[in-house]
């Protein structure tokens, strides 16, 4: 009897565990190239308008970086940044000290969408907010060409863009 109640109550707990998906454990792909999305907790000395953090993770270059979400003022639309070693690593000085460098052109600051049920909105970032089916970060893929990325990132012919899809959560 007790097996079964065991059971009943195991089988229950499984779909929530597996329903759990949020900004804070989602893992995107992008389609045509080795490139993951990781959403994680906000670090906790952050700015205050800080309201989700990720971080890419780029395989050819063997390079994770930091990304962050902030709104503004708390009240525009939810704007992206991110930023890594300046050079991948097979191309850095021996010894040098790593140099971090933002990827976006000084005072560009674009927003980051996410798709919901086939319609493109501003990430929603609130409390127990929808996790979206692919992630869209305008200007990542034309920002990391234009680095030294583009000697290792686009390879074989990588046609890289800048959506990513839901791939499950951690």
């Amino acid at each position: 009897m007790w097996r079964l109640v065991f059971l009943g109550v195991l089988l229950l707990a499984v779909p929530a565990q597996a329903a759990d998906c949020t900004l804070t454990n989602a893992r995107y792909k992008q389609p045509d190239a080795p490139w993951w999305l990781t959403f994680k907790r906000v670090p906790r000395f952050s700015a205050p308008n800080q309201v989700a953090a990720f971080y890419l993770e780029l395989a050819n270059s063997s390079v994770e970086m930091q990304g962050a979400v902030h709104v503004p003022n708390g009240f525009g639309s939810p704007l992206w940044s991110i930023e890594g070693p300046c050079t991948p690593p097979e191309f850095a000085e021996e010894g040098a000290p790593v140099e971090l460098c933002g990827f976006l052109d000084d005072g560009q600051y674009p927003a980051i969408y996410g798709e919901y049920d086939g319609a493109v909105r501003f990430l929603e970032t609130g409390a127990g907010a929808a996790t979206p089916e692919q992630i869209i970060l305008p200007n990542l893929a034309v920002s990391l060409w234009y680095s030294s990325y583009r000697q290792t990132e686009w390879l074989d012919g990588i046609d890289i863009g800048d959506a990513f899809t839901l791939e499950g959560c951690d």
